[in-house]
């Protein structure tokens, strides 16, 4: 009787959403827009209840209008008359104008980013690698409308491009009226490997000249030809808007998307990635990832012995992977057994004693907590809770410094080591507790270091006591005072302090005054503490020094498990004590000799022995290349999973049990290390990559790795690090590769050490020895003694330079002869006494054997003479494309000369760095020759100081029959004809003219004025140059102020105003209202867009000043209208007026 509800509701045409329901009364249709109307119909429940229809005029058929949404109600009555429900429709009827989207699918791809929309027109979406088309499904409510797929093949399949394809849905309306372009960018993931162009004309030319691996993801500059990777000029620009190659400052809509360029490189032939390990296929780019997931030559894990082997072998080695040692009974690898049991077998080789006592110290007993709980486990339990919340909280790239929640990551680290602690107090004998806590400290300096989370201040209570401060405090003013003495200056750069330490310490030694040097000498520890990373690990008031330290203990009451020595001897790495670390290792994998990590450790320490048999050189190239590999198979894998995302950072466990990762710098570095052993290599076995490939792969990893870090800490400068080792190296490659070569190599070395000296400049490493010997003179004339002579000797040197580079405009870039202003600097003249030196006859050879070395027509530098014109090719090009400040960094890449040399039993290169990074080492420091002013000297200087590496004298004795007449005159070897001038002419830039400037800002005196007239032409040739105006307005300050305001003045100031733009504005305001210039036009503008930028609180004081003069008040008002982008008559601000007493 009361029952008013419906059985069946349906409409024709359309379909009702959601599907009917008696107890749901909301519906929605969509119709197509040459459907006029509808008809409902309605089955009630009840036979006795009756329905109406809204609209129908008492039937079923409603009438729609187009483009919009009609609601039908249908009123159901029950039979006791009384009882009534009401079922709604909305019918929307599709306006035959409208050219939109309902959806959006695709085949193969996660969600799209933003969620779908129909007004929103752009979307992103990944992919995995291996993912080589997509099936594009455009969706539309309305049949009629014509959707065409830009770019797609039949049915919607769009083949995708090696890293970005865009594609475009056109969509018209059925009337033909509109149309509208749906725009979707898919990425796929990067193939995290080396690849190698079958024309070697492409691999320049596809080349990224930051990361040195193929194009991912082009982008450009606008209005320059350099294209570079998207995430490599992402990081470069990230916190300074300059062009990384030349320092200009970058427009707003800078970024210019380079799809053409990714699919004219997709389209180019490579060779597979696994050539390296037999595989002779040549395809597409656009096919490789598709191809690297199906290759039979992919390299995978034998399950037993842990062991790399291609696809094909797999079960042909699974059969004998491993047999038992007959001395220690532990599984090795069939083939590895003669070296096992030469320097591993913990059977033949005794585990070394522990120098080492392991007890608690007060650190640790801070740490431990008043607990009832007297179960080790549920100890455990809670301390690896909090570990999990610790991951959860760890803030994403962009946001350094900050963590989700109340609660710090450290905080909950903190926690996790106190239960840890807590545990070891009840049972202090179990290793794998001291391995816990050790993990958890070492994660803490990770944390600070990775993510930029720092430690909580404490409060006054909890701070060092003031006996501490105290000490501090006075060493400091010790240190300032000696530094005052020698003339280094107080508050100096850390490297002349201590430079001023040292004299002052051997000076005491010379007058005999022992125990005030001692002294000395523990302020130079002190002080230099200040600026070593392997510090860290030895400071047992660092999380990583107390890490070592319960590593240690770990070892101490484990002394069997090889994870122990592994930990213990990855630390002394970092430490730079390879011989300590060489021992711990090779016990670790004696322990377990198919452990992955181990071995590569192992293979880290052996390359950085000072001694390495021609035996152990080939078993430390396979365990740093099995790490390597192994890595690349891991990162390989996730750029083809979906699941994984690759452009967030997800730690999802502690560093220390996942060794084998990206952010492991000890990793890159060992990659890059095993480049410079594989060089000296006469036969590359199988699996292993030539050694060019694994310095390509070093750089590359290196630029990945620098643009997910979250902060700029240690890890992040240790890679930047590895990526300039890795450029050294190629440009060292290349030199040696030059001799015969046509002027297009030069010109790929000149443009390799121009992109080099930009990287250099944009560098984020601290000031210290090895970087500023790297960069321009300029900046090492400002952290040296201004008075010394080799002071005055480089500021010299940067002025010839200069002034060659802007001499070289206008003339062609490349051969010619070297500048006169090159040719004076002390640099030219000792590679020129040195290559002199280097054409005498050696002393001792007899004249027989010289007589027959000319015979053969052997010169011993006949190659090297014509190395300058080389040189002086890069000299015109580097004058005229790149700026001064980064000239020096590829002029000081000749130091790396001396690594050419390097013998193979020492090849060193990579942890050279490391080194002084670790332990302050400075091995660079002793380079011989000195560094050019310019990316130009550069070339010429590296060319020759690399030459001689290779070139040799081939002396042949004569034999018994053979007579040789030596000639009565020497006949002087005839000179190379210079290399003609060719190429580009050097366009004129700014860049050498600021340099200048700021020489002879430095040197004073009459060069003042020269240097006022260089500014003024860089303004004119540059206007946006911030550095330009501040300096010669600094310059002006002192003799005219109103002429330094003039010069602010002038700068190009446009919508929306810059926080750089904001310090010119202040400048003005201040030295106006300084020289109370209160009257001066430009006052009152000045103040304005200072106020918009920085807010009225930076205007308080200027306009008390003004106020309290009584006569500016129209001038107030104006600056206050001003700022708030009101008019001076606004009434809200006129109240604010009379207020103020201005009205």
């Amino acid at each position: 009787m009361d029952n008013a509800d419906l059985e069946k509701l349906s409409v024709s045409p359309g379909k009702l959403t959601p599907k009917f329901h008696p107890n749901t009364t909301e519906y929605a249709v969509v119709l197509a827009s040459d459907v006029e109307k509808i008809k409902i119909n309605p089955l009630t429940s009840d036979s006795g209840a009756s329905y109406s229809i809204s609209g129908s005029d008492g039937g079923k058929i409603v009438l729609l209008k187009a483009g919009e949404i009609t609601s039908i109600k249908v009123e159901v009555t029950a039979e006791d008359g009384r009882t009534d429900k009401n079922y709604f429709i909305h019918v929307t009827r599709l306006s035959p104008s409208d050219a939109s989207l309902s959806g959006l699918e695709l085949s193969a791809a996660s969600n799209l980013s933003p969620k779908f929309a129909s007004n929103i027109t752009s979307y992103s979406v990944n992919v995995p690698l291996s993912c080589s088309s997509v099936r594009v499904t455009p969706v539309v409510a309305d049949k009629t409308t014509v959707v065409r797929i830009k770019g797609g093949e039949s049915e919607g399949i769009v083949g995708l491009n090696f890293g970005e394809t865009l594609v475009k849905v056109e969509v018209t309306s059925p009337d033909g009226s509109n149309q509208q372009t749906y725009t979707l960018l898919v990425s796929r993931s990067k193939i995290p490997r080396a690849i190698n162009f079958s024309e070697e004309k492409c691999q320049s030319k596809f080349t990224c000249p930051v990361c040195l691996g193929i194009l991912y993801r082009p982008k450009s500059i606008k209005n320059y030809e350099h294209t570079f990777c998207k995430s490599c000029i992402d990081e470069l620009t990230r916190t300074s808007k300059h062009n990384p190659l030349d320092g200009s400052p970058l427009e707003r809509d800078w970024r210019m998307d380079q799809y053409d360029v990714d699919e004219e490189l997709s389209s180019q032939t490579v060779f597979c990635v696994y050539k390296h390990w037999g595989c002779t296929v040549t395809l597409k780019l656009c096919d490789l990832g598709y191809h690297v997931k199906q290759c039979d030559f992919r390299p995978l894990v034998v399950e037993k012995s842990e062991e790399l082997v291609p696809l094909k072998d797999l079960e042909e080695k699974s059969k004998e992977a491993c047999k038992g040692c007959p001395d220690c009974n532990r599984s090795v690898r069939h083939f590895e057994m003669e070296e096992h049991q030469t320097f591993l077998c913990t059977s033949k080789h005794p585990i070394s004693a522990l120098k080492h006592k392991a007890e608690i110290r007060v650190w640790e007993k801070k740490l431990h907590q008043e607990t009832s709980e007297r179960s080790i486990e549920k100890l455990i339990g809670m301390a690896d809770k909090q570990i999990k919340e610790c991951f959860k909280v760890l803030p994403q790239h962009g946001n350094a410094g900050n963590f989700d929640g109340d609660i710090s990551p450290l905080r909950f680290l903190e926690m996790a080591s106190e239960w840890f602690a807590s545990a070891i107090k009840l049972s202090p004998k179990k290793a794998e507790l001291h391995f816990q806590l050790a993990q958890v400290l070492e994660e803490q300096h990770y944390i600070q270091d990775l993510y930029g989370i720092k430690p909580p201040k404490f409060s006054d209570a909890e701070e060092m006591d003031f006996n501490m401060k105290s000490m501090e405090s006075s060493k400091e003013d010790d240190v300032q005072a000696i530094c005052e003495m020698r003339g280094a200056g107080r508050n100096a750069p850390l490297a002349l302090q201590l430079k001023a330490i040292d004299e002052e310490y051997h000076y005491l030694l010379d007058q005999g005054r022992s125990d005030r040097a001692d002294y000395v000498q523990k302020l130079y520890s002190w002080k230099s503490k200040q600026n070593k990373t392997a510090q860290l690990v030895r400071d047992e008031e660092e999380p990583l020094g107390k890490a070592f330290l319960k590593y240690l203990d770990a070892l101490y009451w484990g002394s069997d498990h090889h994870l122990y020595h592994m930990h213990v001897g990855r630390m002394l790495l970092m430490q730079n004590k390879p011989e300590e670390a060489l021992t711990r290792l090779q016990i670790s994998v004696g322990l377990k000799p198919t452990s992955i990590e181990a071995r590569f450790y192992l293979g880290l320490a052996l390359g950085q022995q000072k001694d390495t048999s021609c035996k152990r050189r080939a078993e430390t190239v396979k365990y740093l290349s099995e790490g390597v590999e192994f890595l690349l198979k891991k990162m390989t894998d996730d750029s083809d999973d979906p699941s994984i995302n690759l452009n967030k950072w997800q730690q999802t466990s502690l560093s220390s049990n996942n060794l084998m990762r990206l952010d492991n710098v000890q990793w890159l570095q060992g990659c890059a290390l095993l480049g410079s052993i594989c060089e000296n290599l006469p036969n590359v076995p199988c699996g292993v990559m030539p050694f060019q490939t694994y310095l390509h792969l070093s750089s590359m990893l290196a630029c990945d790795l620098m643009a997910r870090l979250v902060a700029r800490g240690n890890t992040y400068h240790q890679v930047e690090w590895v990526l300039f080792e890795s450029h050294f190296k190629l440009l060292q490659v290349m030199l040696n590769g030059t001799k015969g070569k046509q002027c297009e190599q030069n010109s790929n070395i000149s443009r390799f050490c121009e992109n080099l000296s930009s990287l250099l400049n944009c560098s984020t490493i601290p000031p210290g020895k090895q970087i500023l010997e790297l960069q321009e003179k300029l900046n090492c004339y400002d952290n040296d003694d201004p008075s010394s002579t080799k002071a005055k000797q480089i500021l010299h040197d940067a002025e010839l330079s200069y002034r060659s580079s802007i001499e070289q405009e206008g003339s062609p870039s490349i051969g010619g002869d070297p500048s006169s202003k090159v040719v004076e600097q002390l640099w030219f003249r000792e590679r020129k006494a040195k290559r002199e030196a280097e054409k005498k006859p050696p002393t001792g050879a007899s004249q027989k054997a010289a007589a027959s070395a000319a015979s053969k027509g052997t010169t011993p530098v006949g190659r090297g003479v014509v190395a300058p014109s080389q040189g002086r090719g890069a000299v015109a090009r580097g004058k005229g494309r790149t700026p001064p400040s980064r000239a020096a960094g590829a002029a000081k890449t000749p130091s790396g000369g001396s690594r050419g040399k390097t013998s193979p039993t020492k090849p060193t290169t990579a942890p050279a760095r490391g080194a002084v990074r670790g332990a302050g080492r400075i091995t660079a420091g002793k380079t011989t020759a000195p560094p050019a002013k310019s990316a130009t000297s550069t070339t010429s200087h590296k060319s020759r100081s690399c030459s001689p590496a290779k070139q040799t004298t081939s002396v042949q004795t004569p034999t018994a029959k053979t007579v040789v007449k030596p000639p009565a005159t020497p006949t002087p070897d005839k000179p190379a004809e210079p290399e003609k001038a060719s190429g580009a002419l050097n366009k004129a830039t700014y860049h050498p003219r600021l340099g200048l400037a700021r020489v002879l800002m430095r040197k004073g005196g009459d060069d003042i004025s020269e240097a006022h007239k260089l500014y003024e032409e860089v303004i004119s040739m540059a206007p946006t140059i911030y550095d330009a105006y501040i300096e010669l307005a600094d310059s002006l300050v002192k003799l005219d102020a109103v002429k330094a305001v003039d010069i602010y003045s002038k700068y190009p100031f446009e919508e929306p105003l810059t926080f750089d733009d904001a310090y010119l504005h202040g400048e003005i305001v201040r030295l106006l209202m300084k020289n109370g210039k209160f009257e001066d036009p430009r006052l009152g503008p000045s103040m304005i867009s200072l106020g918009k930028v920085m807010g009225l609180t930076v205007l308080e004081k200027h306009v008390d000043t003004l106020d309290k003069t009584f006569k500016y008040s129209k001038l107030l008002m104006e600056v206050y209208a001003g700022v708030h982008g009101k008019s001076i008559d606004d009434p809200d601000l006129k109240q604010f007026f009379k207020f103020k007493c201005w009205l």
